[in-house]
C-alpha cells in the first residue's frame, strides 16, 4: 500500500509541479504589477519587469523603455525601478555612497548623502530614491494589495457569473461521544450565531469550528421555534480536507441535514461586497491561525510549505477528473469547469496569503520598506545605515529560517501519509 501511494506520488510530481509553477506566476505577476502600475501612475521610470530571476528566457522593450523578461527560474519575480541597483531597491553607484564596506541600505540615513552623480534633473524627477516618501510607500503597498484586489476579482467572477450554493446551517447529524452530543446538539437544530457572530451557511460554522479547538464556544441555535444557548469545546481531530488530504483542526462533529441547500445569485454590487467579506474573513482566519501558532494552540506542522503548496495546487488543477467512486462523471468539459474554478479558488487564497506575508514588519519584506519608511515620515529622516543593514539581515535570516523549516515539515507530512 504504501509502495503504491510512493509511486502515484512520484507519478504525480510533474503535474503538481507545473500547476505550482502557473499558479506562482500568475500571483507574482499580480504582486509585481501592482508595484508596476502604481511607479508609472506616479512618476517613478520602471527599467525591469521580470516574472523569474537568472538568465532571461525572453525579453521586449514597451514604448516606455521598460524591459519585461521572462527567465530561467520561475520562483518569483520582481520590479527594477530607475536607480536600483537590484531587485532588492539598494540604490545603485550613480546615487548611493561609494564607500567600499558602506552598508546595505534602501534609503539613505543622512540627508546630503544621496548625491546623484551622472544624472540630469529629468532623471533625477523620475528615480524612485528620490521620491517623497509617501510615494515609494504607495508603490511599495501596491504589490499586497494587486494580491488582494486579485482575490477579490476571482471571487466576484464566480460569485456574479454563476451565483453560490449555500448549504443553510441546519444540524443533520450529531455524532455520538462529540463535543456536538456533549454539548446538547439535536439534529433538525439551526445555528444561528456562534460567540455572538452571525452564521448563514454550515461553511462560516467550519471556519470557525476548525480555528477554536480547546475554546469554549457560545452557540444559539432554533430549536422549535426557540432560541437555545449551547456550550461546545471543539476537539483538536485529525480529518480530511477538500482534497482528501488529511489535517489536525477543531471539530464539533455535526453534518448538514440532507438537501438544505440553496442558490444564490449576487448582482454586480452585492457580489463586489460578498467578495471583499470573503478576503477579509480569510485575513481574519490567518491572523487567528498565527494567533494560536504563537500560544501553542496550533501545530506547526500545519504550516503549508512550497512542496505542499504544489500538492495542492495539482489537486486544484485535477479536482474536476478525480471524482469519487460512483458518482456520475461530469463529462470532459464539466470537469474542466470543476478544475478551473477549484485552482481559481485556490489562486485567490494563496494571493491573499502572499499578501498578508508581504505586509508583515520584517525587513526585506514590503512590510519591511514600510516600516522604514513609517520612520521616515515620523522622525523626518531615515533610519540609520547600522541598524537598516542590521534589520536586512535579520530578515534574510528569518525568512531563510521559515523556508527551511516549511520546506522539511512538508517532506515530513508527505512521508507520513506515503508509509
Amino acid at each position: 500500500m504504501a509502495m503504491n501511494a510512493v509511486a502515484g506520488l512520484l507519478l504525480a510530481l510533474p503535474f503538481y509541479a507545473v500547476a505550482f509553477l502557473v499558479l506562482l506566476s500568475i500571483i507574482v505577476f499580480s504582486h509585481e504589477y501592482g508595484h508596476f502600475r502604481m511607479a508609472r501612475l506616479l512618476g517613478v521610470r520602471v527599467d525591469v519587469f521580470s516574472i523569474g530571476f537568472g538568465k532571461p528566457l525572453a525579453r521586449w522593450v514597451d514604448r516606455k523603455g521598460t524591459e519585461w523578461r521572462i527567465a530561467m527560474i520561475p520562483l518569483g519575480g520582481y520590479v527594477k525601478f530607475f536607480g536600483d541597483a537590484n531587485p532588492a531597491s539598494q540604490p545603485d553607484s550613480r546615487i548611493a555612497p561609494a564607500e567600499k564596506d558602506a552598508p546595505w541600505t534602501t534609503q539613505f540615513p543622512k540627508p546630503g548623502e544621496a548625491a546623484p552623480r551622472d544624472m540630469t534633473a529629468e532623471e533625477k524627477r523620475s528615480c524612485f530614491h528620490f521620491k517623497p516618501v509617501w510615494v515609494r510607500a504607495a508603490v511599495v503597498a501596491a504589490g499586497p494589495f494587486s494580491n488582494f484586489l486579485l482575490a477579490v476579482l476571482v471571487f466576484w467572477v464566480f460569485l456574479f457569473g454563476f451565483g453560490e450554493i449555500v448549504t443553510e446551517p441546519i444540524v443533520g447529524k450529531v455524532e455520538p461521544n462529540s463535543a456536538a452530543a456533549a454539548a446538547g446538539f439535536q439534529p433538525g437544530d439551526k445555528i444561528v450565531s456562534i460567540d455572538g457572530r452571525p452564521v448563514t451557511s454550515f461553511d462560516d460554522i467550519s471556519v470557525i469550528v476548525k480555528l477554536s479547538s480547546g475554546e469554549r464556544l457560545a452557540v444559539v441555535v432554533e430549536r422549535n421555534g426557540e432560541q437555545v444557548a449551547l456550550y461546545a469545546t471543539p476537539r483538536r481531530e485529525e480529518m480530511k480536507d477538500d482534497f482528501g488530504n488529511a489535517v489536525k483542526a477543531g471539530k464539533l462533529g455535526i453534518e448538514s441535514a440532507s438537501g438544505a441547500r440553496t442558490v444564490i445569485h449576487y448582482g454586480p454590487v452585492a457580489a463586489l461586497r460578498e467578495s471583499c467579506q470573503r478576503v477579509g474573513a480569510i485575513l481574519g482566519a490567518t491572523v487567528k491561525f498565527l494567533g494560536r501558532l504563537v500560544l501553542g494552540k496550533e501545530n506547526a506542522s500545519e504550516l503549508v510549505g512550497p512542496i505542499k503548496m504544489a500538492k495542492y495546487a495539482g489537486q486544484a488543477a485535477a479536482s474536476g477528473f478525480d471524482k469519487p467512486a460512483g458518482a456520475p462523471a461530469p463529462g470532459f468539459f464539466g470537469a474542466l469547469a470543476i478544475s478551473l474554478i477549484g485552482f481559481a479558488n485556490l489562486a485567490a487564497v494563496v494571493s491573499i496569503s502572499m499578501g498578508f506575508v508581504n505586509l508583515l514588519p520584517v525587513p526585506v519584506l514590503d512590510g519591511g520598506h514600510l516600516m522604514y519608511y513609517a520612520y521616515e515620515a515620523i522622525a523626518r529622516k531615515p533610519l540609520g545605515a547600522r541598524a537598516q543593514a542590521i534589520g536586512f539581515g535579520v530578515g534574510i535570516v528569518l525568512l531563510a529560517s521559515l523556508m527551511l523549516f516549511v520546506t522539511w515539515n512538508d517532506i515530513t507530512n508527505l512521508l507520513s501519509q506515503t508509509s
